[in-house]
């Protein structure tokens, strides 16, 4: 189906937190040793250019294939598209000022920087047809898999921007939807 996501695909994200105003998963500069960029959300996918772009390449055992179909509950890198390319990545400890905030979530030169930090698995709340594939508007929450899958959810932080221009901090939490489907995602594609 034409609305398949496929590895290789240029996507982009956004986050469903107060019926979708949480912004789009994007990059500015700053961040800890060892990041590239730090992660945040901005008012609109093409904020800085391609810093709101993501590829989707397979981090499995065995990586799919460029092309082939990504599916509910599938091991993935999301390759930030801005500048030179970096990873999506957890670094550090819990982001001040957020409840229930597990890591920061920033991007890195490399796949992994160490015990799985740059992998992330997708898993889709539906989708129709229900045939495991995930499709470009499908609600979906996104784990780090640091730490054999403990890193936490893919979340915003909902208090206060960000510096760099962004709407909300990227972090991982310990609940899949923290606050009010703040780690709820949808992809489109760029």
């Amino acid at each position: 189906m034409a609305n398949e996501l496929k590895y290789g695909d240029a996507v982009t994200l956004q986050n469903g937190y107060s019926n979708w105003a949480g912004g789009f998963l994007d990059v500015t500069a700053g961040g800890p040793s060892g990041a590239a960029y730090a992660v945040q959300t901005a008012s609109t996918a093409t904020r800085g250019g391609l810093s709101g772009t993501w590829k989707i390449a397979s981090a499995s055992p065995t990586p799919k294939p460029v092309g082939a179909t990504v599916l509910s509950g599938d091991l993935v890198h999301l390759v930030n598209q801005f500048g030179n390319t970096s990873y999506l990545d957890v670094n550090g400890g819990p982001v001040a000022g957020s409840t229930g905030g597990k890591y920061g979530v920033y991007t890195s030169a490399t796949p992994n920087r160490g015990a799985s930090t740059g992998e992330w698995f997708l898993f889709a709340e539906t989708s129709s047809p229900q045939d495991d594939a995930i499709r470009t508007g499908d609600v979906v929450h996104i784990l780090s898999n640091y730490g054999q899958a403990s890193g936490g959810w893919l979340d915003i932080s909902g208090g206060g921007a960000p510096s760099g221009g962004g709407l909300h901090t990227a972090l991982t939490s310990y609940y899949s939807n923290r606050q009010t489907g703040s780690g709820a995602w949808r992809f489109a594609q760029a």
